[in-house]
């Protein structure tokens, strides 16, 4: 559980990053930690990791597309690393504590989309790094696709 002040520092790094993640009002994010596998926050807030796992009661479309096909996975929902603390490798870690979390509850998959249009080339890299590959798209508006992207653990 996040302290009040943890609470609303990950609701301004969200929002300061809300092109990628979506904007969220204080209720939504409340919901979205009270329904999470996994939340975890790196320093006064240097980044932070919210999951799902598919038993999560959660309804978001791209969560849902993941909940139609497999029985077993951790689906990262949103990850954020604030600018002053990129290259830190503070995003591996917060994957590699996920990865090891759902290992350990018997979890064999890690899933999440990344943006393929408008695309975003950085994400990709470092999902490639940690060995996931995309398995699908979906056009999600006019104007945006997103990739599916897994890794068995």
């Amino acid at each position: 559980m996040l302290s009040n002040e943890q609470f609303e520092r990950v609701l301004t790094l969200n929002n300061i990053h809300a092109k990628e993640t979506s904007y969220l009002e204080t209720a939504d994010l409340e919901r979205l930690i009270s329904r999470s596998y996994l939340t975890k926050t790196i320093g006064e807030l240097d980044a932070f990791l919210i999951t799902m796992s598919h038993s999560s009661p959660h309804d978001g479309i791209n969560f849902s597309w993941f909940k139609e096909r497999f029985d077993s996975f951790a689906y990262i929902d949103r990850i954020v690393t604030a600018g002053h603390a990129r290259g830190k490798g503070h995003a591996k870690s917060l994957y590699l504590a996920l990865m090891d979390k759902a290992k350990e509850d018997g979890i064999d998959m890690v899933c999440c989309e990344i943006n393929h249009s408008p695309p975003n080339p950085g994400s990709v890299a470092f999902h490639e790094k940690l060995g996931f590959e995309m398995i699908d798209t979906a056009d999600l508006s006019e104007d945006k696709t997103v990739g599916y992207w897994t890794k068995k653990l």
